[in-house]
């Protein structure tokens, strides 16, 4: 009894111990980060700097911009492309470059007919010439032209003008890259 009498007023002890700060004259929420954040005291290591050669890292960086577009007088280009003509055609439409300087030609492949044999889906490519401005039915004329007459056959297109694009269907990509560099864009 008397041991657990002595706890008792053990406790009421540092009750009391912890409770004088909220009577001192303290007042906390003038500063509420002075109880909240531990004192700091500031410590400074040594360190050591170890040389390093910063151009064999500089080499694996990719290059942070884009190198300027090779003129057409510099010759043919092993890989078949071919820069705009210097004064742009005369048309009434004209073609732009992505942002590696190559054709606007992107691929796409889409659910075509339903094969009723085998219930499976026939799918169909298609080729997406974009970044086309000005009158974009006359670049379809155009375009439909020049695949009719190199294939032999009829060709699908579908013209988007508001996004300044034509989605080919049944010609491959390598003759609408032939009709970009033959037309001069």
């Amino acid at each position: 009894m008397a041991k657990r009498l002595s706890t008792v007023l053990s406790r009421c002890r540092v009750l009391q111990s912890s409770n004088i700060r909220y009577f001192s004259s303290e007042k906390p929420w003038e500063n509420p980060w002075e109880h909240a954040l531990p004192k700091q005291s500031e410590t400074f290591t040594t360190f050591k700097e170890s040389p390093v050669n910063w151009a064999n890292i500089e080499r694996l960086l990719p290059r942070s911009t884009i190198p300027p577009m090779p003129r057409a007088t510099d010759g043919p280009f092993p890989s078949g492309w071919q820069a705009p003509q210097d004064p742009p055609p005369a048309l009434p439409y004209f073609i732009g470059r992505t942002r590696y300087h190559l054709p606007p030609l992107f691929l796409e492949r889409r659910r075509d007919e339903l094969n009723p044999m085998t219930m499976d889906f026939e799918y169909v490519e298609l080729v997406a010439l974009k970044e086309i401005s000005g009158d974009v039915f006359a670049c379809d004329v155009d375009l439909k032209n020049f695949l009719e007459a190199e294939l032999g056959h009829p060709v699908a297109t579908y013209v988007d003008e508001l996004k300044g694009m034509i989605k080919v269907k049944g010609a491959p990509r390598k003759l609408l890259e032939k009709f970009v560099y033959a037309q001069g864009f």
